[in-house]
């Protein structure tokens, strides 16, 4: 199996949604959005995320010419360990898994962030990253969105690109909702908003009302689906695979490959960003030195 068989899995899957039952149309929904996570998960916990019996997982592979579920994934897992950028990585991780106990969860880590990443940066087009730099450089306003497990990113975006960008927004701000902070949006105005499964209601509302007063919507999520009610205009797409499935827990979430796609767009931005673009990065980081801000030993 090779990364090719794996493409062209998710080229037919994607071809051939709309014409499925509904049961294999959310397996290859799944599939699509998160090959990483794919790739690692038994048949049963597949079954479990996306709430179909095992025969329909069964079902899908057979229809695809698979003679089984195993031989369905196996490109997928094939592909997680090629991620692994050369044969001195592949054969370290193949170590820890021989050794087994804490070190098979330490390989199980790697895999899983080099597949996230990995996937993140590759399932998204250039097209889309660039576009959304330019929204956001050519945008008044650019309002950053989150709510709980992705303000984190958010937070990382603001410290990151306020050097380049000033005119950015943190929503929610201290002792405000999403909504609250929206509501001064306009058409000239960019907003970007991650939201992952189990998607925020909060996040959605406030990204409607957006759209609603014209505003552009940039939308980083873990699955296509969370984008349907919301219409953005760009859409950019990481898997959330951990190392471990826990039955019945939700938050342990993998963000490595949004990180991946922040750095990508913070990049593009700098580099598609005129002058004075540049210059006021350098500026502030001199600004820093002269304040003394970090640690001389």
């Amino acid at each position: 199996m090779s990364l090719v068989d794996k493409a062209r899995i998710v080229e037919r899957l994607t071809k051939e949604l709309n014409a499925y039952p509904r049961s294999l149309r959310r397996v290859a929904m799944f599939i699509i959005d998160n090959p990483a996570e794919f790739g690692m998960k038994s048949i049963r916990d597949c079954a479990e995320a996306t709430s179909v019996s095992t025969n329909t997982l069964v079902r899908l592979a057979q229809k695809l010419g698979f003679e089984s579920y195993n031989q369905l994934r196996e490109p997928f897992r094939a592909a997680l360990t090629a991620s692994a950028s050369n044969s001195n990585t592949t054969q370290w991780v193949n170590e820890l898994y021989d050794r087994g106990g804490i070190e098979r969860v330490r390989a199980d880590t790697v895999t899983s962030v080099i597949g996230n990443v990995t996937e993140a940066l590759r399932h998204n087009e250039a097209e889309d990253i660039e576009q959304a730099a330019e929204m956001i450089l050519s945008a008044r306003n650019v309002y950053l969105m989150g709510t709980r497990a992705p303000y984190t990113l958010i937070h990382y975006l603001y410290y990151v690109g306020r050097m380049a960008l000033p005119n950015l927004i943190v929503t929610p701000g201290h002792a405000n909702s999403p909504v609250d902070e929206i509501l001064t949006v306009e058409a000239e105005d960019v907003v970007l908003a991650v939201s992952i499964s189990p998607f925020s209601r909060e996040t959605i509302e406030a990204c409607k009302i957006a759209k609603s007063r014209g505003a552009k919507l940039i939308l980083m999520s873990d699955s296509t689906a969370n984008s349907l009610p919301l219409k953005p205009d760009v859409t950019l797409i990481s898997p959330i695979t951990t190392p471990r499935n826990y039955k019945d827990f939700v938050g342990f979430d993998s963000f490595v490959g949004f990180f991946a796609l922040a750095e990508w767009l913070m990049t593009t931005l700098v580099e598609k960003g005129a002058p004075d673009t540049k210059q006021r990065i350098q500026n502030f980081n001199e600004y820093r030195k002269e304040t003394n801000v970090f640690w001389k030993s």
